[in-house]
């Protein structure tokens, strides 16, 4: 007995999700096949080898309802341990294969690796079922969860990310020799990331014999981004003409700033009243060839999950680092750095720490007693920048 149950298949996701205190996310999702088409399939029964029939599939409806939760146990710059669960309610038609006869649900555990543009992923957990669902050869219930995947940033245009994105992901029974219940497949894939949007589109296909798997499966997705960030703060006054822009003493790490440099809100933008001082930071670092290499270091206040500060403040210390190049200053000479929002030298319970702790440092390489090692601090200092 030959057939394809399910030929082809078009279904929709909405999905929602909301982060709290930077370290658990909520989700809700309810898929939609909005068209499948399948053949008839007829079998010889076990007993009386007299032809039976399965049932038909409906060509619309609504799939079963999941509920997830998400958490992170622990992370620094370049590593991360954080586990997932998923429980997912019988609302969709198990007669026309949209979704489970009873309740199920997953639970996972999921560590990633991130240096530079390549982020890699691995997942291991248990997929567990109230009732196992069977048809002909097929069981489908518990088993073991699995996938493994990376992200490369391959390209960026105009401060657009683009990445490519590989997988390989399936659910493997505990019965040896079951293929037919342990289906696996592998997906190739784009991603572009404009502000709060990701746009996505990829293609995959089944890797062996197992339930559910596609000849070609095609993806497509659109998602929205929104973070609460508190109104700005209005600029400081512009420096007094008779403070020195720049001030360094004879054992100072950094460079001393008579005021901060300003950012629009949220953004790596140079607000332009700070044009004037980083004039004036690359024409003593010009003058002053003997102070060697500088790098430049970002930091933000905890306003935002880890990530979208790292990003930010890299982003942020970049943009610098572009800045006093277009003044003449050796590039050779620079390098910049982004630690997000690790490093506080204040509490960030008050506005006025918070502030603080959104700053930009030009470190005097050749003066640190100790270069900071990944998720390490660097020396403490005192605030250069504001938004």
């Amino acid at each position: 007995m030959t057939g394809k149950l399910v030929r082809d298949r078009v279904t929709a996701d909405l999905s929602f999700a909301f982060s709290l205190l930077d370290r658990v996310q909520l989700s809700v999702a309810l898929p939609m096949t909005l068209h499948q088409a399948g053949e008839v399939i007829t079998y010889p029964d076990v007993v009386t080898r007299e032809p039976r029939t399965l049932p038909g599939i409906a060509g619309s409806g609504v799939e079963d309802l999941r509920l997830g939760l998400k958490g992170r146990f622990w992370s620094n710059e370049h590593f991360g341990l954080g586990g997932a669960a998923e429980v997912v309610a019988p609302t969709g038609n198990a007669g026309s294969y949209l979704g489970a006869a009873s309740v199920a649900g997953s639970a996972q555990l999921i560590g990633h690796a991130r240096f530079e543009r390549v982020t890699v992923a691995l997942n291991l957990g248990w997929r567990w079922a109230v009732a196992e669902q069977r048809l002909l050869n097929i069981r489908a219930g518990h088993g073991l969860l699995y996938g493994a995947g990376v992200q490369v940033e391959v390209a960026r245009y105009a401060d657009v990310p683009i990445s490519l994105l590989g997988e390989v992901y399936g659910l493997a029974s505990l019965r040896p020799g079951d293929t037919a219940s342990s289906p696996a497949e592998a997906m190739l894939a784009g991603k572009a990331q404009v502000r709060d949007w990701s746009f996505f589109l990829g293609a995959g296909s089944g890797l062996n014999a197992g339930y559910g798997e596609p000849r070609v499966r095609v993806m497509a997705g659109l998602s929205y981004s929104w973070q609460y960030q508190p109104r700005p703060r209005p600029p400081a006054p512009p420096v007094v003409p008779s403070q020195p822009a720049i001030t360094l003493e004879d054992k100072d790490v950094r460079l001393q700033l008579g005021e901060p440099v300003y950012f629009a809100f949220a953004k790596d933008t140079i607000d332009p009243v700070s044009f004037p001082l980083l004039d004036e930071v690359a024409r003593f670092i010009r003058e002053h060839p003997e102070l060697g290499p500088i790098r430049i270091d970002g930091h933000t206040d905890d306003v935002g999950n880890n990530q979208y500060n790292l990003e930010l403040s890299q982003r942020r210390a970049r943009a610098i680092f572009e800045y006093l190049g277009t003044r003449g200053v050796p590039v050779e000479r620079l390098s910049h750095m982004g630690y997000g929002k690790r490093c506080p030298l204040l509490s960030n319970t008050t506005g006025e720490g918070r502030a603080i702790n959104r700053r930009v440092d030009f470190i005097l390489v050749n003066r640190e007693h100790r270069r900071p090692g990944p998720g390490e601090c660097p020396a403490r200092s005192t605030a250069q920048a504001r938004e």
